[in-house]
């Protein structure tokens, strides 16, 4: 082996130790370097945590409290970096006695309270003008319960055929004392947030108003409960009656029958039979400018519904 590949062999099996000893050098200086920057005085601007004391039965937050305020201080590295980290440093605390009073609270008002809790730095001065609070009285408030029966989804041709039935007929709710007053209405409209039902309907509905994390329910919740049905449409060919004709030399209806048309539930479609109609032709009613007589439906069956007439009026006939 030559000399050239002697010495490159040489390095080459060295090389990690040199790596080695290179990278320990710069973690030392690294370390060296740090703690000499620690233990030396600098200003500089931290968050620093705050608390609120107030009576938390007779009054509620509305709004989140601001729960740092941005101070400028001067001390030792070490105490700076334990401040930016958060570590041991213990909030300062304000005690309101009128929370309603309270709405704004100057960032110079804290002062003695911060710099009384800074064991081993020094306050120079507060950052924040002003601090926002928004905190409430706590109240209740009763509601009549209803259910949106006018915003009900159902299933293109189900229909609701029964009574709504709702467990809860009034509810308590507590909650900011402004926001609560100012809801209009005495009354608490349950929506149902189902779509397109077709079957019986029977769920549990909790009560819930726009920010609802502000507000408690007692009961929380209402059971509803009410049954639909399929209908279609069917009709049926009825007789006319002839009504109020006068005795001598009388008019002939020119169709003796008509048809309803009428909407029914599927399951009991057959119980609708033509003796369940009576459809009327009122004389009194007689049109003599066309000869028609307006037909009356004066009896329909309970299953029936939206019933009418296919031709709602009957020509007359005259005898010569």
């Amino acid at each position: 082996m030559g000399f050239f590949e002697k010495l490159s062999h040489a390095v080459k099996f060295r090389k990690p130790d040199n790596l080695k000893v290179v990278v320990l050098s710069v973690v030392a200086a690294t370390i060296f370097w740090l703690f000499n920057a620690l233990n030396k005085e600098y200003n500089t601007t931290v968050n620093y945590p705050i608390s609120w004391q107030f009576d938390n039965q007779t009054y509620m937050v509305v709004e989140e409290l601001p729960d740092k305020v941005r101070i400028n201080v001067t001390g030792l590295g070490w105490n700076l970096l334990r401040a930016s980290l958060g570590l041991k440093v213990k909030p300062v605390t304000v005690l309101l006695t009128n929370p309603l009073a309270s709405r704004k609270i100057s960032g110079v008002s804290l002062t003695n309270k911060i710099s009384d809790q800074l064991d081993e730095l020094r306050l120079n001065y507060i950052l924040n003008d002003t601090l926002h609070l928004y905190i409430d009285r706590r109240a209740t408030r009763n509601f009549a319960v209803y259910v949106d029966s006018a915003h009900i989804s159902l299933e293109p041709g189900y229909r609701i055929v029964s009574p709504i039935r709702c467990s809860v007929d009034v509810v308590e709710v507590e909650g900011p004392e402004t926001m609560l007053m100012a809801i209009p209405s005495d009354t608490f409209l349950l929506k149902i947030p189902q779509e397109e039902i077709s079957s019986n309907y029977d769920e549990e509905l909790e009560f819930t108003l726009p920010r609802p994390e502000l507000y408690v329910f007692t009961p929380p919740a209402a059971r509803v409960q009410f049954e639909v049905a399929e209908f279609v449409e069917d009709k049926r060919k009825i007789n006319i009656v002839a009504q109020g004709f006068p005795d001598r030399n009388a008019p002939l209806l020119k169709d003796s029958t008509c048809t309803v048309e009428y909407l029914v539930r599927k399951d009991r479609q057959e119980e609708v039979v033509a003796d369940s109609f009576r459809v009327v032709a009122d004389y009194a009613l007689f049109n003599p400018q066309d000869s028609t007589i307006l037909l009356q439906i004066q009896k329909t069956h309970p299953l029936a519904i939206e019933a009418r007439l296919a031709h709602p009026q009957v020509k007359l006939l005259f005898h010569e």
